[in-house]
């Protein structure tokens, strides 16, 4: 399973360094963080940087006002109805020239967020489709954007799939709305219906990437999902449609610096890893070998970890770094292995993780300690579900 960078607030210098770093990498464009005219330099300099680029329009909530968003050319500034209608010529023509300027991997299309993915958005996603297929001989990547209670019916999901089936489009780019405004879902059923979906994406034979991630999604490896984006900020690791309508965000403001622990998949307050060293379990923390970077090396040394120069901008490239390369390790050769694999992964963090309660070592909101269950429930789930049909047609 691959991994994309999510462009949030700030990241532009980001994803140039870690496209270095990485020996290339694939930026999922915001146009709220660059504006028009500073694009196509942009993409020139992750090319430059051995990188990709994908735009992603951000066409989630057209009704709402965003500052940033409508100063691009391709955005409505009347006759909303008709679009949502399929009268989408102006817009796809603007956004497929806009992708070739940038010199886009792929054209991202844009969809508005659905919570009855019914005849009226499937006339319009095929509207989208077809209007692009004529304007961009890029491969087409259509988005799905739900609202968090589609992914509660087993029906919807399987509509979504029979929609897909006859888009003319090469891939899906699926952004979902997280229930109960939670960073890390505590509902199984939740996840385990992206699972499915993803799933049927794919046994379609189309490409799927699943934007604003965290590193919950590891086990959409189990659907031989495509690839994973998640960025810097809150923000960009879950979809929170209320992002696209207005300037403000309060993740952005919330300076705590954050570490993330790959084998316990949470994330700690830089204040209890003083806590872990005053514990002697210092060393429990720190990244596996295959992991280890020069973002977070310098918390694991003599120092106190609160009096090293650790900075936000380190938290968020080691969160997106440690993220790379546990997507690169989340598929496996066979179903059975990758499913093995995590729930091995679960295990793991779930003694780990036991071991540093005892202690007081906490991640607080950001603690996986009661995800694991949900994860664990949710692969069941899907294994109970897709399993047969998965590990037949794994090599597909």
């Amino acid at each position: 399973m691959d991994f994309f960078i999510q462009m949030g607030h700030g990241m532009q210098r980001i994803c140039r360094d870690l496209s270095n770093e990485w020996d290339g990498a694939t930026v999922i464009v915001s146009p709220q963080n660059v504006k028009q005219d500073k694009l196509e330099a942009f993409a020139k300099n992750i090319r430059a940087a051995k990188g990709t680029v994908l735009f992603d329009p951000q066409f989630y909530t057209p009704r709402k006002y965003h500052k940033h968003i409508s100063q691009y050319d391709y955005w409505p500034e009347t006759g909303i109805t008709q679009l949502e209608n399929g009268s989408c010529e102006v817009l796809v023509k603007r956004l497929a020239d806009l992708n070739a300027r940038i010199g886009a991997e792929s054209f991202i299309l844009p969809s508005h967020l659905t919570n009855n993915p019914g005849d009226v958005w499937n006339r319009y996603q095929t509207a989208v489709a077809n209007q692009a297929r004529k304007n961009s001989k890029l491969s087409l990547l259509h988005t799905i954007a739900l609202s968090h209670p589609v992914l509660d019916s087993d029906e919807l999901v399987e509509r979504i799939i029979q929609c897909v089936a006859t888009w003319d489009v090469d891939g899906i780019y699926l952004v979902c709305e997280h229930p109960e405004r939670y960073y890390l879902v505590d509902k199984p059923l939740w996840l385990a219906n992206i699972l499915a979906l993803v799933a049927g994406i794919k046994r379609l034979g189309k490409k799927v990437a699943v934007g604003y991630a965290s590193h919950q999604m590891l086990c959409l490896s189990l659907a031989k999902c495509d690839a994973i984006a998640s960025g810097n900020f809150l923000n960009v690791r879950w979809f929170q449609p209320e992002h696209f309508e207005t300037v403000d965000s309060d993740e952005i403001s919330r300076r705590s610096k954050w570490y993330y622990c790959p084998q316990t998949l949470s994330e700690y307050k830089v204040s209890f890893l003083d806590v872990a060293k005053g514990m002697d379990k210092l060393s429990w923390l720190k990244p596996p070998s295959n992991m280890t970077n020069k973002f977070s090396i310098m918390l694991f040394g003599e120092a106190l970890p609160s009096s090293t120069n650790y900075t936000e901008t380190d938290s968020h490239c080691h969160y997106l770094h440690s993220l790379r390369t546990q997507c690169k390790m989340a598929a496996k050769p066979t179903y059975q292995e990758t499913k093995d694999y995590q729930r091995v992964v679960l295990e793991t963090a779930e003694k780990l993780l036991n071991g540093l309660r005892n202690d007081g070592i906490r991640g607080q909101d950001r603690d996986f300690g009661e995800i694991i269950d949900v994860n664990r429930a949710a692969i069941s789930l899907f294994d109970k579900n897709y399993g047969f049909a998965m590990a037949h047609e794994w090599n597909q």
